[in-house]
């Protein structure tokens, strides 16, 4: 086996409720039809994320033929690097699908531009002393959380999509113009 991929073993069970479920998701006002909630069927699954910070865009090959891409997912945690402190970690696998996911609904050429992604302890303990709403225990530090926006997507379209997947928290930030997205459990809010 190649030593840049790595099997991914699990098995999903959907009974006949869930998948029918799943298969008329709700994103800004319109129904998204079983044909596009499957409509992916290339068994390669590519991100374009920009780092704003540091005005680096970095293209992420990260799932081929149900394996995860190393070299790919190294591309994502580096573009979702703690730009104060300077470090990088695994960014969660749930996030980058999440992402994945929400791109397949607004166009799989656009860009997802990264405001705030990983961050260490330390960067967070600094946020929360100088900015409201920095969560003590935020999903940002575990690498389960992103702060984004997509140029030429409305926020309000992004953040729908989001919401409609139903898959962690949805965070809307209209005048600093960004959402948060995280792989925690469900839930949303508005700030702003």
């Amino acid at each position: 086996m190649d030593n840049d991929i790595i099997s991914n073993a699990k098995t999903v069970h959907v009974s006949r409720r869930g998948f029918l479920k799943k298969s008329a998701v709700f994103a800004g006002g319109a129904i998204i039809t079983q044909k596009e909630l499957f409509a992916d069927n290339s068994n390669v699954k590519t991100l374009k994320l920009h780092n704003i910070h540091e005005n680096k865009t970095y293209k992420a090959e990260f799932y081929e033929k149900d394996h995860y891409k190393l070299r790919g997912l190294f591309e994502v945690n580096k573009a979702f690097i703690d730009y104060r402190a300077k470090e990088i970690t695994r960014i969660d696998v749930g996030l980058i699908n999440l992402l994945y996911d929400i791109n397949l609904h607004i166009g799989l050429d656009k860009a997802f531009s990264v405001i705030s992604g990983y961050r260490s302890e330390k960067t967070n303990a600094k946020l929360r002393r100088s900015m409201r709403g920095v969560a003590k225990k935020s999903y940002h530090i575990k690498g389960q959380a992103v702060d984004i926006y997509v140029p030429g997507v409305s926020l309000r379209k992004l953040k729908d999509v989001a919401v409609g997947l139903g898959r962690g928290g949805v965070g809307y930030y209209p005048r600093s113009n960004f959402i948060h997205v995280d792989v925690g459990p469900v839930r949303k809010w508005r700030r702003g």
